[in-house]
């Protein structure tokens, strides 16, 4: 009788471990089929700026490996990463339209009839000036802050 008991009790566990191991088996089979079957990908910056100018981007499969290609409006089609490095706009495009955009308070100063001067001060700091036709001078971006 003891030892019936023994065989049932393995049994038993023997049963409940097979049963659990089954169960995290199709767990990890379920997650593994899931990351597998999608296919969607995040948009690179060369995708994204492709789809920005008007363009569809498209995955080209090879024997070499895949590719996406930008097709642009007109229907031409180009490697992605080469239409982006041809036409996104730089770092050195962005700061080249800023440090030539023009100063809005020396751009106020000449709408408002004063004369716009560049001058030192104490430690060699460029600052502007706002100059008028009776004399008077004010500190640009000072006179500017005023009145907006």
């Amino acid at each position: 009788m003891k030892n019936l008991k023994v065989i049932v009790t393995g049994l038993v566990i023997a049963m409940s471990i097979s049963g659990m191991s089954a169960s995290l088996s199709s767990i990890f089979r379920k997650k593994k089929n899931k990351s597998t079957s999608t296919t969607a990908e995040a948009p690179t910056q060369a995708s994204s700026y492709c789809v920005s100018q008007g363009g569809e981007s498209i995955l080209v499969k090879s024997k070499k490996g895949d590719f996406r290609v930008c097709k642009l409006r007109n229907g031409t089609t180009i490697d992605e990463w080469e239409y982006y490095r041809n036409n996104a706009p730089t770092v050195q495009d962005f700061e080249r339209q800023v440090l030539n955009s023009e100063n809005p308070a020396a751009k106020f100063c000449i709408a408002k009839g004063g004369k716009s001067l560049k001058v030192k001060d104490r430690n060699g700091a460029e600052k502007g000036i706002c100059q008028f036709s009776n004399g008077t001078k004010v500190d640009e971006w000072d006179y500017y802050r005023a009145n907006h």
